[in-house]
């Protein structure tokens, strides 16, 4: 580059407001260091090819692609990571650094081809283009008319190469810039969070103006419904009331009206629940009126490997943790092993995308099937808390049909226990996140502990779409603390739930559970990689496990593994345990996410507020009017600049048309539906051939959609059309993803259909239990951690209730 240095970012000028390991992780990528990784011939394909798929054509512009994807690309050759620093990779590439060394031959290889031996970084901007052109419309076509590209499939080349473009891109402050994205919000947070409107310190930023080929905005919104839904809201006349249920329309003296009785109902029960106590609570789980988990670190008790504790517990995210304070206040010596670190949020938690990768297991795994399903920040999380420190906080409980749906539906799986065994547990959970938000009308109708938070841009416009649709909505649930509650401080709506709560309002383990477990003499040893669950004469006798370069055995009366649905079945196979029935790894679920953004006219501002606001759960249930069983909920999402520019990609936008749709950011509403997929057997978890940094196979995850996943894939994508279409979007972008997994370990009445009972325990080893995700039959339309916690706090009560009786964890050995 020569000339005139590039100027400053603008945004930085609000720099000294964000917290310093904020500041430190962005203030770094403004000058990035020098290349290392790639060769220089590799580095000038590289560098044009980036330029052209963030739109600077014309030169590199302020943002240095090539040495941020370098300094990437080194670091995970460094640390071992997996898929560039992603955890995955698929099964037809090598890993991320080996994939773009042979892409980028590639590529230059096809320059030749086509421009008589001219290499690509020797051609001009226009052939560069009308090449990439060419590549992109392969890269899009179905996989039956695509053909190999140069020994590479190139359908995944162009999603690693626009994967990395678009994390380069839009994590750099110059980006924000553009997008017009309010940046690090923490500690300040965010006040003014209706549509329309923007804190003090934001910059205006011009409305971009529309394509030619898009159509004019509707002159009338979608007419409602006639009498498929609800009304949401109020009724004419009624005024909000505790809660955000209705209220009366006339005199608080004069009889209230049959019809309206159910809404006083909901009102009551939802200022009793607001207005309950906290002393019960207390008494059971005291972590919000502790210390934070890492300043109890110094006295925790501490168990040596030789020392036979009663539980050795594999994992400290949802079902680890629970069962571990649970256990631990009943007085048995639990040790639970973690492979990340042991958090302090203020130090290793940043309000930033890209510096938050570390939160995810970033460890190698790979993805196959005809539907291949990315992991890592999506779905898995490693570290004291685990993937419930970068989950967006919603937590709704599952249907009573949910666990009945053989026998409902003809289709999945009865659980072996009722909804009922499942009722105490979700509200004894939902009081020690707690959970905020409206009385709850669907599946078995209950209030929350907290009343609900208000609502950002993105809220407002799924509750004006629905309200003009018919559709009844609610604000919530959220597992985030809305008043007082403990020492827990409340949400300052900064947006970035799912980069970890520095703010530490969002429950996860980390801070809901772990405390109290600490305080009665529960170990959590982190940075401890299980390798193998240990037996002999058919009980589980403790864990081997790597930590500080050398392997450990830590003895055990009972072992439970809580590593959620892909490392439990690895860990399983990797031990040779419970797989006489061939189940273990089977009928893994994954919940189909499809996501539609709509861009208007007023500014949404969506990265204000926490991801989840509003949630419709209408369509959840079977309608034996559709065609498909089963169904799906919608939520409000709010992908932040780097996760919403990837998703225009995946769309098919990119160069200078992703670049003028970005410009645009606050402009943009986005919903997400939680697709219930039904269960496969040959949806698995298995073992690669490929090892990890410890010698151990890595898990291979094979994934594939029924007939009936599709179709209720297409009928949530159309509603989350019509509800956007409806509030006013002038542009709708749809892009196919996934969600949480589930399963691999399911739980059944029969060791034949299953590899764990009703009370968790596995029928092969019955001193070995899994208090995870992987447990579940079936999964529902609803994000799965208040079940997974739910399942644990109910198996820990079934292992004390054994305890209290005299009976045996474990049958004698003969």
């Amino acid at each position: 580059m020569t000339g005139r240095p590039p100027e400053r970012p603008r945004i930085l000028r609000q720099a000294r407001a964000w917290d310093p390991a904020t500041r430190a992780a962005v203030l770094a990528r403004l000058e990035p260091p020098p290349c290392r990784f790639l060769t220089p011939a590799e580095r000038a394909v590289a560098a044009p090819l980036l330029d052209l798929l963030t739109g600077q054509a014309h030169g590199p512009g302020r943002i240095p692609l090539l040495r941020l994807l370098d300094r990437r690309l080194a670091e995970a050759e460094r640390t071992g990571e997996g898929g560039g620093g992603e955890g995955w990779r698929h099964a037809d590439l090598p890993e991320d650094g080996t994939a773009w060394r042979r892409s980028l031959a590639a590529l230059d290889a096809e320059a030749r081809l086509r421009h008589a031996g001219t290499g690509f970084a020797a051609l001009t901007v226009g052939d560069r283009i009308r090449l990439l052109r060419v590549l992109g419309h392969r890269a899009g076509l179905p996989a039956g008319r695509s053909r190999p590209w140069h020994g590479l499939p190139l359908a995944h080349v162009w999603e690693l190469w626009l994967r990395h473009a678009c994390g380069a891109y839009y994590s750099h402050p110059a980006a924000w810039d553009e997008t017009g994205f309010g940046g690090p919000a923490y500690p300040r947070g965010y006040v003014r969070l209706g549509r329309g409107v923007r804190e003090v310190w934001e910059d205006p930023h011009p409305a971009p103006a529309p394509h030619a080929d898009e159509p004019p905005p509707p002159a009338d919104p979608h007419p409602p419904s006639t009498g498929e839904h609800r009304a949401a809201g109020p009724e004419p006349g009624a005024a909000p009331g505790p809660g955000g249920a209705p209220g009366p329309a006339t005199s608080p003296t004069a009889p209230v009206p049959a019809h309206r009785r159910p809404l006083w109902r909901a009102a009551a029960e939802t200022l009793h629940e607001t207005l309950r106590p906290q002393g019960a609570v207390r008494a059971r789980n005291a972590s919000a009126w502790l210390p934070a988990a890492h300043e109890l670190l110094p006295g925790m008790r501490r168990f040596a490997d030789t020392d036979e504790v009663d539980l050795v517990v594999v994992g400290c995210g949802a079902g680890g943790a629970v069962l571990t304070q649970r256990l631990a206040r009943a007085g048995w010596r639990v040790v639970c092993l973690e492979a990340g670190p042991f958090w302090n949020p203020r130090r290793d938690w940043v309000s930033d995308e890209e510096g938050s990768r570390g939160l995810h297991w970033n460890e190698p795994r790979v993805i196959a099937g005809p539907d291949p399903v990315p992991l890592g920040a999506n779905n898995s999380g490693r570290g004291v808390g685990g993937s419930m420190v970068h989950f967006a906080g919603y937590a709704p409980r599952l249907h009573p049909s949910d666990l009945r749906t053989r026998t409902l539906d003809g289709v999945g799986a009865d659980w072996p226990l009722d909804y009922a065994e499942l009722a105490g547990p979700y509200a004894r959970i939902e009081r020690e996140l707690p959970v905020a938000g409206q009385y709850w009308p669907w599946g078995e109708p209950h209030p929350y502990p907290h009343a609900p938070h208000p609502v950002g841009g993105n809220g407002q416009v799924m509750l004006e779409g629905c309200a003009a649709l018919g559709i009844e909505a609610r604000v919530g649930p959220v597992a985030i603390v809305n008043g007082r509650f403990g020492a827990r401080p409340h949400c300052v709506y900064r947006g970035f739930c799912l980069q970890g709560c520095t703010v530490g309002a969002k429950a996860s383990p980390l801070v809901t559970h772990v405390p109290d477990a600490l305080a009665h003499g529960a170990e959590i040893r982190a940075d401890a990689m299980a390798v193998r669950v240990v037996t002999e004469h058919g009980r589980a006798t403790g864990v081997r496990y790597l930590r500080d370069g050398r392997e450990h055995l830590q003895r055990a009366r009972a072992v439970a593994l809580a590593c959620y649905a892909i490392e439990t079945p690895r860990l399983l196979l990797n031990s040779g345990l419970c797989n006489e029935h061939d189940l273990v790894g089977r009928y893994v679920m994954v919940q189909g996410a499809p996501q539609v953004a709509g861009r208007f006219d007023d500014e949404i501002r969506m990265y204000k507020a926490p991801p989840p606001e509003v949630t419709t759960e209408e369509f959840y249930e079977t309608d034996p009017a559709r065609p498909y069983r089963r169904g799906f909920s919608v939520q409000t999402v709010s992908p932040l600049p780097v996760v919403f520019a990837r998703h225009l990609a995946e769309a098919g936008h990119w160069g200078a048309d992703l670049r003028e749709r970005m410009r645009g950011y606050p402009y943009w509403a986005t919903l997400g539906a939680l697709c219930e997929y039904l269960p496969q057997a040959d949806n698995r978890v298995t073992l690669d051939t490929e090892t990890d940094a410890h010698g151990l196979p890595v898990a291979r995850f094979t994934h594939g959609r029924c007939a009936n996943d599709r179709l209720v894939t297409a009928a949530a994508t159309r509603t989350m059309s019509d509800i956007l279409t409806a509030a006013g979007a002038r542009e709708l972008v749809t892009v196919n993803r996934y969600a949480h997994l589930v399963g691999g370990c399911r739980m059944a009445a029969r060791p034949e259909d299953g590899v764990v009972g009703p009370d968790l325990r596995t029928f092969a080893v019955p001193n070995l239990l899994v208090t995870d995700g992987s447990v579940l039959p079936t999964q529902g339309a609803a994000n799965p951690a208040l079940t997974i916690m739910a399942l644990a706090d109910r198996a820990a009560a079934l292992l004390t209730a054994r305890q209290r009786a005299g009976l045996p964890l474990a049958r004698s050995p003969r």
